[in-house]
């Protein structure tokens, strides 16, 4: 079958790549990361001159003595007083000076968040899920945001490029962006949730879908509803589009819509079963701006995020991008015939392969979504659902071709 993926991407500056050592489960050899170091700006205080006036030398010696008497004698009184005060000090109860808000006053966690499986606060339990589709052009990284997601989507959309699609409902982002375009396949697999929907514009198929009322999706289509993003003047369109959590909540609640629903739940493990280990794992995307490597950190548990050999990081934050849980679902890409544009449709509906990486382990099993309102099923061979560790979990879609690059019989001792 034709694959999109051979399509040359946007010219930019090549850099050399050193070789791994490491591991790694991916259909190309394997590249070294580029660690970023955030550049950061340097603040340099000048230097003043201070002049020092000189008593002049004829000066009377009686009046300097006189002088000296009278500022010992303030000395003394202002110890004398100092000493009072401290002594009076230790009497009276000490508060912090920080803003710390008391612990009597936190918000109590009180509850588990339905899509990562976390302690969370109880107001947080309805809140309608809010979904975003983020750009991940290699021009525009780090975007912002994505940090602050439960749940992640990535696939190729046109020409190769991924584009991201974050789902915030336990958290929410204080910034989020580059908005982009939908396409029906975000459409699909966030239909389940009910969410509003933050994009701007989208494929033909993916408009027709919300325009008819696609399930339960509120769509705030930024063509219609400008008033809840703004741009930003220093990205060039149409890379400039954001929002922030206030602008686009006051929007909704200005404009009355219903901010709470019933939240699908996630079902998630608090010990995870014998498996291979695997540390690294490579998704192959072409153009190479947009491999994606994950690194298992134990220490935290968590899996570090690269794009193209380069750590990723969420721009408001400043902070490395980190995963719970990575899924790699393998389904049906095909490119649109005759697109100018280059983009691809992709199978939702039905079965296919799946990997599941938590806890540095590799669990092998199936994916499945049986009708438009249903959440994706994860399953192992005998219909067991293969593990989620509480967390964020990032799904990345993948054509079924690059399934034997991800080999499940690793010949590695299993965990215990």
């Amino acid at each position: 079958m034709p694959k999109s993926k051979n399509i040359a991407p946007a010219q930019k500056p090549t850099t050399k790549r050193p070789t791994d050592t490491k591991k790694k489960v991916s259909a190309r050899s394997s590249r070294t990361t580029k660690p970023i170091v955030p550049i950061l700006s340097e603040v340099v205080p000048e230097l003043k001159d201070h002049i020092i006036s000189q008593p002049q030398p004829n000066q009377d010696y009686s009046y300097w003595q006189a002088l000296g008497w009278f500022g010992a004698g303030m000395i003394g009184i202002l110890i004398t007083t100092g000493s009072a005060i401290w002594l009076a000090s230790l009497k009276q109860p000490h508060y912090p000076t920080s803003n710390i808000t008391p612990a009597v006053n936190q918000p109590l966690l009180t509850e588990i968040s339905p899509l990562t499986g976390l302690p969370t606060r109880p107001e947080t339990m309805t809140r309608r899920p809010w979904a975003v589709v983020v750009e991940n052009f290699f021009t525009v990284r780090p975007q912002a945001g994505l940090g602050a997601a439960d749940i992640v989507f990535e696939s190729p959309t046109e020409g190769g490029i991924t584009r991201l699609l974050a789902i915030y409902q336990s958290s929410l982002p204080k910034l989020v962006g580059p908005v982009r375009s939908a396409r029906s396949y975000f459409n699909d697999w966030i239909r389940p949730f009910s969410p509003f929907y933050s994009h701007s514009g989208g494929s033909d198929r993916a408009l027709q879908q919300l325009r008819a009322g696609y399930g339960g999706i509120i769509d705030i289509n930024e063509f219609f509803h400008g008033a809840a993003y703004e741009r930003i003047s220093k990205f060039t369109p149409p890379h400039n589009l954001f929002t922030t959590t206030e602008r686009f909540s006051s929007y909704l609640t200005a404009n009355k819509y219903e901010l709470e629903s019933a939240v699908p739940k996630l079902s998630f493990v608090d010990t995870l079963p014998p498996a291979p280990t695997i540390t690294s794992i490579t998704l192959p995307y072409l153009p190479e701006e947009y491999e994606v490597t994950y690194e298992y950190q134990p220490a935290s548990g968590t899996y570090q995020r690269l794009v193209d050999g380069t750590t990723q990081l969420d721009a408001t934050t400043n902070q490395v991008l980190t995963v719970k849980n990575v899924v790699v679902l393998f389904t049906d890409i095909e490119p649109i015939p005759n697109d100018p544009l280059l983009r691809v449709e992709l199978r939702t509906l039905g079965t296919g392969e799946a990997r599941v990486y938590t806890g540095g382990q590799v669990y092998s099993g199936t994916w499945r979504k049986t009708k438009p309102d249903s959440l994706i099923e994860l399953v192992d061979n005998s219909g067991q659902i293969l593990p989620l560790q509480p967390g964020n979990t990032w799904f990345s879609a993948m054509d079924s071709s690059e399934v034997i690059n991800f080999p499940i019989n690793l010949n590695i001792p299993l965990s215990l």
